[in-house]
């Protein structure tokens, strides 16, 4: 039962991080589902630690999880504080756009065993994680004057961010 519903919080949370690394950002759409991303990773992370088919206790994964949840809660932090930090726009930006790079990792982890067969831990790792970071990264870096521009000259022609 908790596996499945760690499913559903993680294909909300997929789904909900598309939409908003893809959308417009600084709208009030934006925000509303950037809370549905933030309550569903949440919701993910708690029910993370009641997984231990794995190991049969706590192991890496639920490292990465506090990992995950402490890159969360960076990423919501500047925006809630947005008035005490002038560069509170990028530290979101990075911060929010790595916490989903996160996790697709994750979800690559779950496919670990679904993999091309015949090919070894180092490969799989590659596909599953390595790609990710690499492509998640590159777009991240190769999108953020555009994104932070934009943001920027949206909030200081209408006076919302």
């Amino acid at each position: 039962m908790i596996l499945t519903i760690h499913t559903l919080f993680g294909v909300v949370a997929l789904i909900s991080g598309a939409w908003n690394l893809a959308a417009m950002k600084g709208t009030k759409r934006h925000r509303a589902v950037g809370w549905v991303y933030v309550g569903s990773m949440t919701g993910l992370i708690l029910t993370s630690f009641g997984i231990f088919e794995l190991f049969g206790g706590f192991g890496p994964f639920h490292a990465l999880s506090l990992v995950s949840g402490g890159t969360l809660a960076i990423a919501i932090y500047f925006p809630l504080r947005r008035r005490h930090h002038e560069g509170w726009m990028v530290q979101h930006y990075f911060w929010i756009a790595y916490s989903y790079v996160g996790l697709v990792m994750a979800t690559g982890s779950h496919l670990f065993e679904y993999g091309p067969s015949g090919w070894p831990f180092w490969a799989r790792a590659v596909l599953y994680w390595g790609v990710p970071y690499v492509v998640g990264s590159a777009l991240i870096f190769g999108r953020r004057a555009t994104i932070l521009g934009e943001v920027r000259e949206r909030s200081s022609t209408e006076g919302t961010a």
